[in-house]
């Protein structure tokens, strides 16, 4: 694996504003993206389940073919590279985009040497007001402490972040040390989490859930998991949110 040497992004939607009640899918989708299955899954799901922002953990985006997201922007946050393909995370939005910000963790993963990325947006609402959304992968494969640490090099990140937020994806707290310093996290940022329903369809380790969505200055209307029958590792949690 090379470290990644870009983030590729396409912006299409420029001049649509964030609408005051939106809705948004947060889905670890192990690499399975280019897959006819995955595909027809994923069509499914949206069909059932409209939303406007696809929030990815393991996006494969191959680098010998124009890349169409079912005609959404986007903007991805690479964490590993290789010859023909880049992977990471990808936030994709029928909105327009007017920020993003991307980070590597400090720390590589045993086993794998490699980081996990971090994706920042922000986009704007119809009455100017944003909303910043973190598109995350925690790092997995290193210690309590590490993960810890990672933690606290995001927090000082985002402590500039004023206003709306929204936190998401999978953070890999599968034990008592990592829950409590996800928690002290989220505390510092004042963010709270979303009540899930069919919670036993989120991805558990260790009995513990790991895929999560978190908010601030945001009224969540509902969040619920979703049953794909096993196309990822994980299942995608879709939730609908107002502004206050």
């Amino acid at each position: 694996m090379l470290a990644p040497r870009q983030d590729p992004f396409s912006y299409q939607h420029q001049n649509k504003e964030l609408e005051p009640a939106f809705s948004l899918l947060c889905w670890n989708i192990h690499k399975e993206n280019l897959l006819p299955d995955f595909q027809l899954r994923l069509h499914t799901v949206l069909h059932t389940y409209p939303s406007d922002f696809l929030l990815l953990q393991e996006y494969k985006m191959p680098k010998s073919q124009p890349h169409d997201l079912r005609g959404l922007s986007y903007a991805m946050a690479a964490n590993m590279e290789t010859k023909k393909s880049i992977y990471g995370l990808l936030t994709a939005s029928r909105f327009g985009f007017v920020a993003k910000q991307t980070a590597l963790s400090h720390k590589k993963e045993l086993m794998v040497s490699t980081r996990k990325s971090i994706l920042i947006t922000t986009h704007s609402f119809t009455d100017t007001r944003t909303l910043h959304i973190v598109n995350m992968h925690g790092i997995n494969f290193v210690s309590s402490k590490t993960f810890e640490n990672e933690l606290n090099n995001l927090d000082a990140l985002l402590q500039s972040y004023c206003g709306a937020m929204i936190v998401c994806g999978d953070f890999n707290n599968w034990n008592k040390r990592r829950i409590k310093a996800l928690d002290t996290f989220m505390q510092r940022l004042s963010l709270e989490q979303a009540a899930v329903h069919n919670s036993h369809h989120v991805k558990h380790i260790f009995l513990k859930p790991i895929d999560h969505i978190y908010y601030r200055e945001l009224r969540l209307l509902k969040a619920e998991a979703i049953d794909t029958k096993k196309i990822s590792d994980h299942n995608p949690i879709h939730a609908v949110f107002e502004q206050l």
